[in-house]
């Protein structure tokens, strides 16, 4: 590039990559807004400038749901890697925003940040809120500094949404997100692992109400009405029903320390947590992913044992399917059996099993007769389908499969009758 264009990019500001930014200038003083008595926090003042900030100290005896926050201090050394995550240190952060909405993008703030920051015996809870949009780099500043002491950040969905988010304000105040390079653990990605069987919704409500037994008083507020209420506090100035999102998010930041308790006891002593069948299953899906298939499987078979409960049809049939399809890959055939065996034993209209002990006399055994038999058997049952599309294929795959078998039985026979006459002639 010409040094004549260059040196006026450089006049402009622009540079290439994140680490030659310099912080924005500060804009010209005006007169913050003024936040009501109703908004909680206090006014504190930056080197950028004023934000606004609660916060708030809570001991680590201070219940919250089922656990008290303090037993974050005590989590199983070996549940974190079975997560992905190796470590989150000794002061993890629990963060969680509101913004003024869920598209992202540049025209997206971030208008309150909640960062609970462990230290020592308790947890500082940070409420970074933007009383005006040019309030936003003091505020980014002020998370920063929070961050800065952190060795490890925990959300939900903030690999999807918040930390993205958080970032791209970051870079448009030119600072670096330094703090992107922590370990993160992402609450709600381990939710849908475990509680996908379970629950009908993963969403952080209905884990706090179906799990964490946290109970929300009459202040909080629908978080999909948080973005319009931001926007007519910006129009009106009254501040009332901001502490409202004051509280919402609060209990957002400390049922993320609740729910990371409770996920780590779930994956280190199940036992001990009178888990539902379909928690079970989620519980082998995290020791299946994290590669340790044989603490996978121990899980899936409690999950199969029907006096904890039944599992949804669907469930039991794609881990039975599961189980035996990996004993069938490694050739251990008579547990194999046994799963397909318990399988077409449980649900009699299951045709999978059937066809799968059809495959194995067909092409392993060299057993055509048992081949035919267990189609047959597959075929009575798919007979017995509920009309739908699905059973006509079904029934098409079925017959093909028949009509092969008997083939290959008939030319056997032929061949073996050829062969007799050989033999007298």
């Amino acid at each position: 590039m010409d040094d004549k264009y260059r040196n006026q990019l450089r006049r402009l500001g622009v540079v290439k990559g994140l680490k030659a930014l310099q912080p924005a200038p500060p804009l010209p003083a005006e007169p913050p807004r003024q936040a009501s008595a109703a908004l909680p926090g206090d006014e504190l003042l930056t080197p950028h400038g004023p934000v606004w900030v609660e916060k708030r100290v809570y001991p680590s005896f201070h219940p919250h749901g089922r656990y008290t926050l303090g037993e974050m201090q005590h989590l199983p050394v070996e549940a974190l890697p079975l997560f992905g995550v190796p470590n989150l240190g000794a002061r993890p952060a629990f963060l969680d925003t509101e913004t003024t909405g869920l598209a992202g993008g540049a025209g997206t703030l971030v208008f309150l940040t909640g960062i609970g920051l462990w230290e020592d015996e308790h947890l500082t809870l940070h409420l970074v809120f933007l009383r005006s949009p040019d309030e936003e780099l003091a505020a980014m500043h002020y998370i920063e500094d929070v961050l800065a002491g952190a060795t490890g950040i925990v959300s939900f969905n903030g690999n999807g949404f918040d930390l993205p988010l958080l970032e791209s304000r970051f870079i448009l105040n030119r600072m670096v997100p330094r703090w992107r390079a922590l370990p993160h653990l992402d609450l709600l990605s381990v939710a849908r692992q475990l509680w996908r069987d379970h629950l009908e919704s993963r969403r952080l409500g209905m884990l706090e109400t179906a799990i964490l037994r946290v109970q929300r008083t009459e202040a909080d507020i629908e978080s999909s009405l948080i973005p319009w209420l931001y926007r007519q506090y910006l129009d009106t100035g009254d501040a009332s029903d901001m502490a409202r999102v004051f509280y919402h998010n609060r209990i957002d930041v400390l049922s993320l320390v609740s729910l990371l308790v409770h996920v780590t006891r779930m994956v280190t002593s199940p036992e001990q947590m009178a888990l539902a069948p379909g928690e079970w299953a989620g519980v082998g899906r995290v020791y299946d992913h994290a590669g340790r298939e044989a603490e996978a499987f121990r899980a899936w078979e409690q999950a199969l044992l029907q006096e904890r409960g039944t599992l949804d049809e669907d469930t039991a049939a794609r881990l039975w399917c599961e189980m035996a399809l990996r004993h069938k890959r490694c050739g251990a055939w008579e547990r194999a059996f046994a799963l397909w065996d318990a399988w077409a034993n449980y649900h009699p209209l299951a045709v999978e099993p059937l066809v799968e002990r059809a495959k194995y006399y067909e092409w392993t055994a060299c057993d055509l007769r048992a081949a035919l038999a267990e189609t047959d058997a597959a075929l009575n049952r798919a007979e017995r389908h509920p009309k739908s599309l699905k059973r006509v294929q079904l029934l098409a795959e079925l017959r093909h499969r028949k009509e092969r078998l008997e083939r290959k039985l008939a030319s056997g026979r032929m061949k073996e009758s050829a062969n007799e006459g050989m033999s007298e002639g």
